[in-house]
């Protein structure tokens, strides 16, 4: 009898996790990219439009740090953006220099007849700005993603810190 509650049991909790398995047509390219202002009187836009080599002319007046695409991103995916140089210096100390950031990609169907793609996450930024060396953290809230699937490449900014100047910008598509 143990035997056969414990199959059940075991039955029932696989279930229960296959259910949340994300669907195959809900897999989506993770658009990132992080930008940086090398002009002080620069101002982000919230929202942003365009392709990717759009998007990027249209940000005259900052320098692109990072430019990531995860393609085909499953709901419940961890994405690990990692670009780091560990550079020697003339007095013979390392210098680390880069972008680290760990998103949680999601899938929020609430509401049925517009379903969402959301991330969430933390992103370190280090490097030497305007002569300043920097150790940013960000931390990225859960924030909805437009969806390029829908007719329009559409850019939302997901972070902005003012004093270092830099934006991190996102979107889901289907390329």
């Amino acid at each position: 009898m143990s035997k056969l509650l414990c199959f059940l049991l075991a039955a029932g909790i696989g279930l229960a996790s296959t259910s949340a398995v994300a669907e195959p047509n809900q897999a989506r390219s993770v658009n990132v990219m992080i930008f940086m202002k090398n002009q002080a009187a620069y101002e982000f836009d919230p929202i942003m439009f365009g392709s990717f080599s759009e998007f990027i002319r249209a940000m005259d007046g900052t320098r692109l740090l990072m430019l990531s695409h995860s393609a085909n991103s499953l709901p419940g995916d961890v994405i690990n953006l990692q670009q780091d140089v560990l550079r020697a210096e003339k007095s013979g100390e390392f210098e680390d220099i880069g972008i680290n950031c760990q998103l949680a990609f999601k899938y929020d169907d609430t509401v049925a007849s517009s379903p969402e793609y959301q991330i969430n996450g933390d992103c370190q930024v280090i490097d030497r700005f305007n002569g300043i060396n920097i150790s940013l953290k960000a931390h990225i809230p859960t924030t909805d993603l437009p969806d390029s699937a829908k007719g329009k490449d559409v850019w939302i900014e997901v972070y902005e810190e003012s004093k270092s100047g830099v934006a991190i910008y996102a979107n889901v598509s289907k390329k």
